[in-house]
């Protein structure tokens, strides 16, 4: 039986963490990249988007109990407002993250309570399950960052398209091969049909951002919040800043330097020079989400 009784669901640390928030495709591998660069520990177990894998399974699992996915992630709203169903999540999580099994995450580190320097982690699914880890780790400091919803809805139906065309082109081999799997099993389409469409990644965006708006509204905790175009356009000067935010105090002029020159300015407002894109975006530049963050002006 759960002791509602209990004061504090917070998992005893020598440092709080650093937790990188935004949608999928707005830039955060950049910055946990380069944060990591500047010496923000992210787990030993980094995979190809900058993502720890121990992390993104936690965060998986909780959005796969309750029916929902990084596509489709609404139906935690239901279970963040059900208190016995989050504590009862919390609890066990905390429980998880006092045992060995943190250290995946740490390697040879015995815990988080002996694990003091600067980490943190970035997965843009902690967005939907933020309240769960404020509960463990109330003092985390949260870096969100938020790019334009066109660009964001393009580059996911870039990605789902490419990993469609991957598929297409095993299918023979895939059908024609001996296996003992079912032919729906090892060959049949898996992916986001929804971000196969403009519309529907970027109505994903919106439900992000919607997300984040609500938590990060309701909580006292350190907040740095930064849109992606103005990132690019001055990352020496926003690198600084974030790296002071994120306690990796003394990061030098030239450690800076070195970090930014993978920043590729390029991709601000990528949409404009196409001009599908840059009619959808007129199609939508009225959208509350982009007005708000001030992307219902057309770039120069």
């Amino acid at each position: 039986m759960i002791d509602a009784a209990t004061s504090s669901t917070a998992v005893p640390t020598a440092r709080q963490p650093v937790i990188i928030l935004g949608a999928h495709r707005s830039g955060t591998s950049m910055l946990a990249e380069l944060l990591d660069q500047l010496g923000l520990f992210q787990g030993c177990d980094l995979q190809g988007d900058h993502e720890s894998s121990h992390i993104v399974a936690i965060n998986e699992t909780l959005l796969r109990r309750v029916n929902a996915s990084w596509d489709n992630p609404l139906p935690m709203r239901d279970f963040l407002a059900c208190e016995p169903a989050l504590r009862m999540t919390v609890l066990a999580l905390r429980a998880d993250l006092m045992s060995r099994r943190i250290r995946q995450f740490l390697g040879n580190a015995r815990s988080l309570q002996t694990f003091d320097r600067p980490w943190g982690w970035k997965d843009p699914r902690t967005i939907f399950t933020l309240p769960l880890w404020l509960r463990l780790f109330p003092g985390a400091r949260l870096v969100h960052i938020i790019r334009n919803g066109v660009d964001v809805a393009a580059s996911l139906r870039a990605r789902e398209r490419k990993l469609l065309e991957q598929r297409m082109s095993k299918f023979d081999a895939r059908m024609t091969r001996f296996s003992l799997r079912p032919g729906l099993d090892r060959a049949g389409y898996k992916g986001s049909a929804r971000c196969l469409s403009l519309e529907r990644g970027f109505e994903l965006w919106g439900e992000y951002l919607r997300q984040a708006d609500q938590v990060l509204r309701g909580i006292d905790n350190a907040i740095f919040t930064i849109r992606y175009e103005d990132f690019v356009a001055e990352p020496r000067r926003h690198l600084h800043k974030l790296a002071e935010f994120c306690g990796l105090h003394g990061v030098s002029e030239a450690a800076v330097r070195q970090a930014v020159l993978a920043v590729n300015t390029s991709r601000a407002t990528a949409f404009a020079a196409d001009p599908a894109l840059s009619a959808f975006y007129s199609s939508v530049k009225d959208d509350p989400w982009m007005r708000q963050f001030v992307y219902d002006t057309p770039p120069p």
